[in-house]
């Protein structure tokens, strides 16, 4: 068999028979090992989780988990110790970030008129 012209010639039928009876050990040997890795899995565990709030150690645990992070309360606490921007303060704050904004385009449009300038010479 196979691609190349070969001499060679078919198994006996008697070759046949011992590796149908082969196959069919090892079937009963697979179904032998599994009973037994089945007998030795470990038993089932559960967990009982209480619904009511009795316990002191999770009301701890979930204060601390409710706190943010204290860079925060920092700010937090900055952020309310200072006075809230007056309606001026926030105009002059916006207007500023308007300006740097068209400085910013400004610059821009000059670094792209630099490149065509360049590339078409």
């Amino acid at each position: 068999m196979g691609c190349s012209s070969s001499k060679s010639t078919t198994a006996l039928d008697d070759n046949k028979t011992t590796a149908a009876a082969g196959t069919a050990t090892r079937a009963t040997t697979a179904a032998k090992k599994d009973t037994q890795m089945s007998a030795e899995y470990p038993a089932s565990e559960a967990f009982t989780i209480p619904l009511d709030d009795t316990s002191t150690e999770a009301d701890q645990l979930n204060d601390t988990l409710r706190q943010p992070p204290k860079r925060l309360q920092q700010i937090m606490q900055q952020a309310a110790d200072s006075e809230p921007l007056t309606l001026l303060e926030l105009e002059d704050k916006q207007q500023r970030a308007e300006q740097r904004r068209q400085e910013l385009m400004q610059q821009k449009i000059e670094t792209i008129q630099k490149n065509t300038q360049t590339l078409m010479r």
